[in-house]
């Protein structure tokens, strides 16, 4: 009788350090999930910033297409004369 009490004593404990490791790591996986949104939001501005600063680029390589070319065109009127 001793014996099954302490049999039961021993399941109770893993039992308990069974939960005890569910529960946290339950705990773990939320704060993981919550900093992978964060992370997916950092990503999703990120390339929102990076589009951004593409089209930044391009309008001004346009631009300086646009100057290069007008420069092209004073200096070609300028040897014509």
């Amino acid at each position: 009788m001793a014996e099954e009490i302490n049999s039961f004593g021993i399941l109770e404990e893993k039992i308990t350090k069974l939960l005890e490791a569910y529960t946290s790591l339950k705990k773990e996986r939320m704060t993981l999930n919550e900093k992978l949104k964060e992370k997916e939001a950092e990503i999703e501005s990120l390339k929102e910033k990076m589009a951004s600063l593409t089209k930044e680029r391009e309008l001004a390589k346009q631009k300086i297409e646009n100057l290069l070319g007008r420069l092209d065109r004073i200096l070609a009127y300028g040897q014509a004369e």
